[in-house]
């Protein structure tokens, strides 16, 4: 049988008819009966084409002759609505190749309400209803006014609809749809579905917006790389959907509650085996190119279990992050940094410190030649996925969570919930330790429900050489600072020499002696990002002079560059008064627990002096100030081993008491 043939009688012309290129068809999906009647028919057109008389066609398919070349021309030669021939489904058994054609003006019908199929269509191609079909095309997909809004809903569009008919003079005539019930409310929005679905990238806009439009051109993660393990990382910033309160003392004894705004955790997570490296809780009201840098610092250094005050068996059986895992996979470096675009992530000052400390690239949206797109989660999943996971299995449990809408809430105030619970900030930076340790060590189910350490240690196994380690002095300086500064001062005037770095002077007693430096550019690091009392110098050769130490009010208490910015906006608002004489940590301090109203959070830096100054003094004691603060509400016998060896300590017996010698007047220390 020959698949080509020549027909053409009602056509006017030859065509060939081409069997190999008719788009098939799925018969074994149609009902038993509609089945054998396509395959009928499938066998006569067959036949025709092949040249089989009218008694052949009759006798093996029962079909006259002019029954199967009206089904090849007016329906299998039709073309379909997306632009190709109908092929053999135009042979399917009660399928539509045409929409209904009125031929006729419609009448409504008195009793039944009927008669009026196709009015729509009679009406567009009425003279005059071209141009009102356009005009109502343009108003479903056009382009709309740039304060209104992209979705436009069905009764907006039918009210212009009727609204342009009866300019028309449709109504006054008593034409369809002003002579029958609900206007044609039906027909209308099933015409504006269908212009809808000729254009779908335009509806994905006006329905979905750009979310919509930027996901649909994502594809479904099938022709993702094959990564290989620490190649690339994912970072992304995710503000907690819960309220907090810090406890605040209060003048009149105790302490208060204040409401604190929500904070934001930096994660970075290591796509080929899902493993959260490294977190950072930002204090701050937005994220910022030191939040980035903190949570890559805390991804290069070892991670200790925290001792928790709200519980004892909180971290589940291998509970950990990779660096407190195993030694090899600290300060483990990758190679590539996928972030989603924002400045924080992607200025120089992080770009800078990736390259030379990590060796690591950063997968930008800005670079041209980068796959990936601005604010788009399906370029970075698999951290969006454990910010779900984060949300859904922790913080959405508690009766504090805002919910990840207004909807969430469910009439309950999550900030009464707090502060009647005292969920405090502490407990929070605690519960997230525990919910990110947790999830390292439970079962994936994207890994082959091999937890997220146990499948790194399977890929490094395989692969050990992908572990690169970077330098431990530079991670240590990887969120410091440094500039170029020059050292002023006088030989003449007698004026001591001193640097003007970050708000604040910085001077030494060595320095003074260098009078060969004065005028010169020097380098000066800040080595601890918590610490900005001190910073060292060295000169353009890298020859490291020394340490020079902050003058008044900088140099009592530890503070970040952050908190001294912040109350250099205090003292130029007159919100706080600083002097040679005072801590400008104390004055800020003084400041926040001293504000009056409770409605008012206190202010980041606030929050930022509070975990500086406990991190401070837990390496002075060498303890958690959570083990401290258990020790002083618990009983004697239940204190730690080492407060009961300094209690138990024999003391010298008393010695009676001697008349002192009178102390010198107090004398002022001289300042510089």
């Amino acid at each position: 049988m020959s698949e080509h043939a020549r027909i053409g009688k009602r056509l006017g012309h030859a065509v060939e008819v081409d069997l190999a290129h008719w788009i098939d068809v799925d018969h074994d999906a149609l009902p038993e009966k509609r089945r054998a009647q396509f395959l009928t028919r499938r066998k006569a057109i067959e036949m025709y084409l092949a040249g089989a008389s009218e008694a052949e066609l009759q006798e093996v398919t029962g079909l006259p002759r002019s029954n199967i070349y009206r089904i090849i021309v007016d329906r299998c030669l039709a073309q379909h609505s997306d632009g190709t021939l109908m092929g053999w489904r135009g042979a399917l058994p009660f399928f539509r190749v045409a929409g209904y054609q009125r031929k006729t003006a419609p009448t409504v019908r008195t009793h039944s309400g009927g008669g009026t199929a196709g009015a729509l269509q009679w009406l567009f191609d009425s003279p005059g209803g071209a141009d009102i079909e356009a005009k109502f095309r343009k108003q479903i997909v056009g382009k709309v006014p740039q304060l209104a809004s992209a979705k436009r809903p069905k009764l907006e569009l039918f009210t212009w609809f009727i609204k342009e008919l009866r300019a028309a003079g449709l109504e006054a005539r008593g034409e369809w749809p002003f002579n029958v019930d609900k206007l044609g409310y039906v027909s209308i929005c099933k015409f504006i579905e269908k212009v809808m679905d000729e254009k779908p990238r335009r509806q994905r806009q006006l329905l979905g917006g750009k979310d919509a439009e930027r996901k649909a051109r994502a594809g479904d993660g099938a022709d993702r790389p094959d990564l290989r393990v620490f190649q690339r990382v994912e970072c992304d910033a995710h503000k907690l959907d819960t309220r907090m309160v810090v406890l605040i003392p209060s003048p009149h004894g105790g302490y208060e509650t204040r409401t604190i705004r929500r904070v934001w955790v930096i994660v970075v997570i290591e796509v080929a085996s899902r493993a959260v490296l490294g977190y950072h809780l930002s204090l701050h009201p937005e994220c910022n190119a030191e939040d980035v840098l903190r949570a890559v610092k805390r991804a290069l250094t070892r991670w200790t279990p925290r001792e928790l005050l709200w519980s004892d068996n909180a971290y589940v059986d291998g509970a950990c992050l990779p660096s407190g895992h195993h030694d090899r996979y600290l300060g483990a470096c990758w190679d590539e940094f996928s972030v989603d675009g924002a400045m924080a992530n992607i200025c120089k000052r992080v770009e800078r410190q990736l390259l030379e400390v990590v060796d690591s690239i950063i997968l930008k949206p800005q670079d041209p030649s980068s796959y990936t797109s601005r604010r788009s989660k399906d370029d970075r999943p698999f951290i969006e996925s454990f910010f779900g996971q984060l949300a859904k299995g922790g913080f959405h449990r508690l009766s504090t969570t805002t919910g990840s809408k207004p909807a969430d809430k469910r009439g309950a105030d999550p900030a009464q919930a707090a502060t009647e619970s005292q969920f405090q900030l502490e407990y929070a930076e605690e519960l997230l330790d525990t919910l990110i340790a947790n999830y390292n060590a439970r079962p994936h189910s994207g890994l082959g429900w091999r937890s997220p350490i146990a499948q790194l240690d399977f890929l490094t196994s395989r692969d050990p050489e992908r572990i690169r380690q970077a330098d431990t002095s530079a991670v240590r300086r990887l969120v410091s600072i440094r500039k170029l500064c020059t050292l002023k001062g006088g030989v003449s005037t007698g004026r001591r020499p001193y640097f003007q770095f970050a708000n604040a002077r910085y001077s030494a007693e060595w320095l003074v002696l260098r009078t060969d430096l004065i005028g010169k550019l020097l380098w000066l690091q800040l080595e601890d990002e918590d610490d900005a009392r001190f910073v060292s110098v060295s000169n353009e050769r890298g020859e490291f002079l020394g340490v020079l130490r902050a003058a008044p009010p900088w140099h009592r208490l530890p503070h970040t560059l952050y908190m001294r910015q912040a109350i250099r906006a205090l003292e130029k608002r007159r919100a706080v008064h600083l002097s040679g004489q005072c801590d400008a940590v104390e004055e800020l301090i003084r400041y926040a627990e001293g504000a009056g109203g409770k409605k008012l959070p206190p202010h980041p830096a606030y929050l930022e002096a509070r975990r500086v100054l406990r991190k401070h003094a837990e390496e002075l004691v060498d303890e958690p100030m959570v083990a401290r603060a258990s020790e002083t509400l618990s009983t004697p016998s239940s204190l730690s081993t080492k407060t009961t060896q300094k209690l138990e300590r024999p003391t010298a017996p008393e010695k009676p008491d001697k008349p002192r010698r009178p102390l010198p007047p107090m004398e002022m220390a001289k300042t510089w």
